[in-house]
């Protein structure tokens, strides 16, 4: 598939979903936080892929093709809300929100995992977050098919050489004190 091909097809598909969600009145802060946090995440991930040199269309099209199911599932969740409010029962968005959300949390999460790829100091705290998100708390974890690619990641290599960049810095910045 050529790239004016790509290109197409991502700006049909965005304008359906557009369309979709524009006449169903879903459109609102969450999705909007959802699709940039979208866009970071693949500039981020081709950013991590130049500097690894991993690069592979294949895995950045699997990429592309996840981010417009996730628009789907949340256009599907529109639809259900849709139907439960022309039977009386009005949810108020949470159903949307709820799905919104959780995808809002995993490209917060992918991004992270890209921007320590690419060498940058995440701050402990976050990095915490990061481990303990990605651990099962259901054990089901090697139920689920893993993406080998993501196996490869050594997370416990890049918590130590981010803390080492961190006291670096922090060495530097009290050499610049005195």
């Amino acid at each position: 598939m050529t790239r004016m091909q790509v290109t197409g097809i991502k700006g049909i598909g965005a304008l359906i979903a557009s369309f979709t969600m524009y006449m169903m009145d879903i459109v609102n802060e969450a999705l909007i936080v959802l699709v940039f946090l979208m866009l970071v995440d693949m500039i981020t991930g081709v950013m991590r892929s130049f500097m690894t040199k991993s690069w592979n269309s294949t895995i950045g099209a699997s990429g592309i093709i996840k981010k417009v199911a996730v628009i789907l599932l949340i256009g599907m969740a529109g639809a259900i809300e849709y139907m439960m409010q022309s039977v009386g029962q009005d949810s108020k968005g949470v159903l949307i929100l709820g799905v919104t959300s959780f995808f809002i949390l995993n490209e917060g999460i992918s991004i992270l995992e890209n921007c320590a790829q690419l060498g940058l100091p995440i701050p402990p705290i976050l990095f915490n977050a990061l481990e303990k998100l990605h651990k099962d708390p259901y054990g089901k974890e090697n139920q689920v098919a893993r993406n080998p690619d993501m196996d490869r990641i050594d997370k416990v290599a890049i918590m130590r050489e981010n803390e080492h960049l961190q006291s670096e810095l922090q060495k530097e910045k009290q050499k610049e004190d005195k």
